[in-house]
Order: structure tokens, then C-alpha cells, then sequence
């Protein structure tokens, strides 16, 4: 599963839109956008912040684009 789709499946999961998402942890609708789309990765800094908001561990979303 790439990062992509967990990203999207975790923000489904909390009920957030993307814009939501982006004002929670400090990025733009557009990078929550692109990062959901493959278009862009999250630097390391801001993956790190996407799994502490999610509580999940960074190699649970970093890691997935190599499966």
C-alpha cells in the first residue's frame, strides 16, 4: 500500500477533509492533496508529524512505497 493511500485512509478513519488535515498539522490542502496523490513526498520532518498525529509509527507510512 503506498503512502498515498494510508495517508488518505487515515484522514477517512479521524473524519477529516483534507484541509482539516492540512490546518492540524501545519501544511497546505494542496500538499495533503499530493502527498494522497503520489504527486509529492512529505519531507522526513512533516511524515514524522503525520504519524505522531495519527499515533502510528513513521515505518508504517514511510515505508509502504516499498511494498
Amino acid at each position: 500500500m503506498k503512502m498515498g493511500h494510508i495517508l488518505s485512509k487515515l484522514r477517512y478513519e479521524k473524519g477529516f477533509s483534507q484541509i482539516e488535515l492540512a490546518k492540524k498539522i501545519g501544511v497546505t490542502k494542496g500538499a495533503i492533496g499530493m502527498y494522497e496523490t503520489g504527486k509529492r513526498t512529505p519531507s522526513l520532518k512533516t511524515a514524522k508529524i503525520i504519524a505522531n498525529y495519527f499515533e502510528v509509527s513513521l515505518e508504517d507510512i514511510s515505508f509502504a512505497n516499498n511494498r
